[in-house]
């Protein structure tokens, strides 16, 4: 596969894979542009702002309450496509527990068209779960267009166009993608506990059958995780449907997408007050799941939950960007969440051991940790299961929760183009703390462990 640039805007994401070479499962993250849309068509929204922001915060506030009348009041009665795709949204979103529903329009322009309608964008719109947790005030959003008609002396919505990667720049749509599932097609929820909300399309009638297993994951990582930083709960969507699976967060739309992955972990940027998008914390993460590639390799979805898992309950102590696009160390991202699934599981560990010996065996070892350029390339199932093998050891020698604050310590810093992360000076200082060696020795050890077969 190339290596993982722009598939998503807004968000970083994580896929996951089946090799059936190897016979494991792979996962994967990627960091796209977020460019700056600017239009000469548009003017100040003027004296009509104010009229828009009471359609807005009318349809915010039904929303919050479930109002499914009052969410609809203010839609164009003759668009009857626009009310039906509404009324579905409204459907899939009241199934949630929302924390927060508004609209920010600070930063929004009118534009007049040619047949009098006044289009307004871009709207920002917050739908923040009680599954999210931002800084502060900064939460997920969606950015969409809102096109406003005047009748009888009111304005009406004559559309509503959400953003996304081909409509975005034509529309002035600077902001979040409008991706998420709920836009696009009919969703059951069904919260699992008190942390846990699994959705599924019309292709999945069983969701019910893994409540229990993602409950045990969740409780599985959540425990190696401990106190540090994370969300206050997890959504994960399950699909059969594989012109969904493809469609969903826009998955589909990079060149190295592959229908057989099992599933994805996404992470998604939040927004300030004014609507820009802040980069310091991932604000939510969501995780799809491919029921359909499971069914067709016979392999159990266990496991695909718990390293996506490993990736959300991770998410928000994780850097989100940096100047070269990477973010923290690949090997460390992917081979902690495989490494998780060792836990519990001899046949999962012989397996990576095995993957990994075979590897050094064929001469892919250069004895230190994968590149994250090439992490996804043709030896991306050796590479997963390398980088595995840190956590393994650190395990080996101070425990497991030391391998988890090792991990925990590298996702807070960028990985470099020039050297190995760890050959880095700030690995040195993470190694001495966590390890109580250098960085040197432990490396030196590594490769032993490595070479030697763990």
């Amino acid at each position: 596969m190339p290596e993982p640039r722009s598939l998503t805007d807004g968000l970083r994401w994580s896929r996951r894979a089946v090799l059936l070479a190897g016979g494991l499962l792979v996962a994967g993250c990627g960091s796209p542009p977020r460019p700056t849309i600017e239009s000469e068509d548009y003017e100040a929204s003027g004296s009509n702002g104010k009229r828009l922001r009471e359609i807005l915060d009318r349809r915010a506030t039904a929303l919050m309450k479930r109002d499914e009348k009052g969410y609809l009041a203010d839609l164009d009665p003759s668009n009857t496509t626009l009310i039906r795709r509404e009324k579905a949204l409204f459907g899939n979103l009241r199934q949630f527990e929302l924390e927060e529903v508004r609209f920010i329009d600070e930063r929004a322009v009118k534009r007049t068209e040619k047949n009098g309608d006044l289009r307004f964008a871009p709207l920002i719109r917050i739908t923040k779960l009680t599954a999210d947790a931002g800084p502060g005030d900064i939460a997920p959003a969606e950015t969409f267009s809102y096109r406003l008609r005047e009748k009888g002396g009111s304005f009406v919505v004559a559309d509503i166009a959400g953003a996304t990667r081909n409509n975005r720049e034509k529309l002035g749509l600077d902001g979040p993608l409008a991706n998420a599932p709920w836009n696009t097609d009919a969703l059951h929820v069904q919260k699992v506990g008190g942390k846990v909300w699994l959705v599924g399309d019309k292709s999945v009638n069983d969701l019910d059958r893994y409540a229990a297993v993602t409950e045990r994951e969740l409780a599985l990582v959540e425990r190696l995780w401990g106190r540090r930083l994370s969300y206050p709960g997890h959504v994960l969507f399950f699909t059969r449907d594989p012109a969904n699976f493809r469609q969903w967060f826009d998955l589909g739309t990079g060149g190295d997408f592959n229908p057989d992955n099992l599933g994805y972990q996404i992470r998604t940027l939040g927004v300030k007050k004014d609507g820009h998008t802040f980069a310091g914390e991932f604000a939510a993460s969501r995780i799809v799941v491919n029921l359909r590639s499971h069914q067709s390799h016979d392999a159990p979805p266990n496991l695909t939950i718990r390293h996506e898992l490993a990736h959300a309950v991770s998410a928000r102590l994780t850097m989100t960007m940096s100047f070269n696009d990477f973010g923290p160390p690949l090997w460390a991202v992917e081979g902690f969440a495989r490494w998780t699934e060792t836990i519990g599981s001899p046949a999962q560990a012989a397996l990576i051991r095995d993957v990994v010996a075979n590897g050094v065996r064929a001469g892919t070892f250069r004895g230190t940790v994968p590149d994250s350029r090439t992490f996804y390339g043709r030896n991306i199932d050796f590479n997963y299961c390398l980088g595995s093998t840190v956590f393994s050891l650190a395990e080996r020698l101070k425990g497991r929760d030391a391998a988890v604050e090792l991990y925990a310590s590298i996702i807070q810093h960028p990985d470099s183009l020039d050297m190995p992360f760890v050959e880095l000076p700030v690995f040195e200082g993470i190694s001495k703390r966590v390890l109580g060696m250098s960085a040197g020795a432990f490396r030196s050890r590594w490769v032993s462990f490595v070479r030697n077969g763990g």
